[in-house]
């Protein structure tokens, strides 16, 4: 029996920060033996992130579409929450009961692929690689697992303006920041000319931004912190001063912080770099806003250096009907299979097919559609970077911690990311045991 074979790029679904799985019970030694020769046919289990009920027309779809395609095969769906998905897979994995074909982000597959636990996707289907983003592909590097699931659904961003609050500071006819430092020199005159902010930074951006700055967070093999780079004490140095200026919100270090999209509504910053999903939000919280709001290219476009998430279809070594698995795992990922995922959601595909689509690359007709074209084109053009597995949610809570010190003027840069970087070099070990 054949699989019906479709390569195309994923739409991206606003991507949630997942718990980090724990190494707590995993062996170190890989038991991922890959036999997917086989027949396809049979019964497997699928495991998703909180996809349904809001997208179960999409999944059941393509499930009775590839069932058709392949007849004498059952896939059985099962959908979880976002915030169990890390302690399920935790111990599913101890129990020797992962599921066939699971939906994950880089945060909760990365103990899974540092061990070996998933099928190499670089080494059973390597003729797949240039389908697909070629930083969507990188997301999935573990070092011991070189792709260790096939790219499915990403989010990249756009940067929101408020002209009306850039024209009040004399800047309207200014071109909009390309990079950080013109973001800080905006944010300067913002401050001085309206008394209000350019941008919010925050524990989620931080990583982000640095990442933008070519501080690269971790070493390559995800077990050393690095962060005190020149670039990354500059970049906290010129928080300290916008902070002490204006140029960011006073909120921006307290435990009552609002998020970026909320000062951004409010009208209180002028810029907020965003998920391009983002539209439809202002629309709804802040409709009085939207004839200021404009879109522009996100801060790394011109550096190529844009982040992504990314969510990825593995198939664990303990499967028992790997080729079925595997077979599936593509048939969902095809850029068919993602550009109708994209038109049903505010995900990005992870295929050049699909991004290559009109629905991404047609003339724009209002604000969601011009940050759709924006999105893409920064996908299909290599202009982002993937963001390393092990910089998670946890990681840029204790990073932002050690910032805020630094914002505050209580410790010098130097000292706080050389305080960050102790502390998570060791959070990095605890989970390497």
């Amino acid at each position: 029996m054949t699989v019906l074979r479709q390569r195309t790029v994923p739409s991206v679904l606003v991507v949630t920060g997942a718990v980090i799985l724990t190494s707590c019970g995993l062996s170190s030694e890989s038991e991922t033996e890959a036999d997917t020769g086989g027949e396809i046919e049979g019964t497997i289990q699928f495991q998703t992130m909180q996809l349904s009920p809001t997208f179960d027309d999409y999944i059941n779809g393509v499930i009775d579409e590839f069932e058709e395609a392949n007849p004498g095969t059952t896939v059985e769906w099962t959908d979880i929450p976002s915030d169990a998905a890390a302690r399920k897979v935790n111990a599913d994995s101890v129990a020797g009961t992962l599921p066939d074909v699971m939906d994950l982000d880089t945060a909760t597959l990365a103990p899974l692929g540092r061990d070996g636990r998933v099928l190499d996707m670089a080494e059973i289907v390597p003729e797949l690689e240039e389908d697909f983003v070629a930083s969507a592909w990188a997301s999935f590097n573990f070092g011991s697992t070189t792709v260790a699931a096939l790219p499915w659904y990403l989010n990249t961003p756009v940067l929101y303006a408020n002209t009306e609050l850039l024209e009040e500071a004399g800047l309207g006819d200014e071109p909009a920041p390309s990079g950080y430092e013109e973001l800080f020199e905006q944010s300067e005159t913002i401050a001085e000319e309206t008394g209000e902010a350019g941008f919010q930074p925050t524990a989620v951006g931080l990583p982000h931004a640095l990442l933008t700055m070519g501080v690269p967070l971790v070493n390559e093999d995800a077990t050393v912190a690095v962060l005190d780079t020149p670039e990354a004490v500059a970049f906290l140095q010129r928080l300290a001063d916008l902070y002490a200026s204006g140029g960011i919100p006073a909120d921006t270090v307290t435990a009552q912080q609002r998020s970026e999209i909320e000062t951004f509504q409010e009208g209180s910053t002028a810029y907020l770099e965003s998920g391009p999903s983002r539209v439809q939000i202002i629309e709804e919280n802040a409709p009085d806003l939207i004839p200021s709001v404009a879109i522009e290219k996100p801060l790394g476009a011109t550096s190529e250096t844009s982040w992504i998430v990314a969510h990825g279809i593995a198939v664990p070594g303990t499967s028992e009907n790997q080729a079925t698995a595997m077979a599936f795992a593509e048939f969902l990922t095809s850029p068919e299979s993602q550009l109708d995922f994209a038109k049903q959601s505010s995900i990005f595909p992870s295929t050049a097919a699909s991004l290559e689509d009109p629905f991404f690359t047609a003339e724009p007709t209002d604000l969601a559609t011009q940050a759709r074209a924006i999105a893409g084109a920064s996908l299909l053009e290599d202009k982002t970077l993937a963001k390393p597995a092990a910089v998670d949610s946890e990681f840029s809570t204790v990073l932002w911690s050690h910032a805020q010190t630094a914002i505050l003027g209580e410790t010098s840069p130097e000292d706080a990311l050389a305080d960050a970087e102790a502390e998570l070099t060791a959070m990095l070990e605890d989970r390497d045991q």
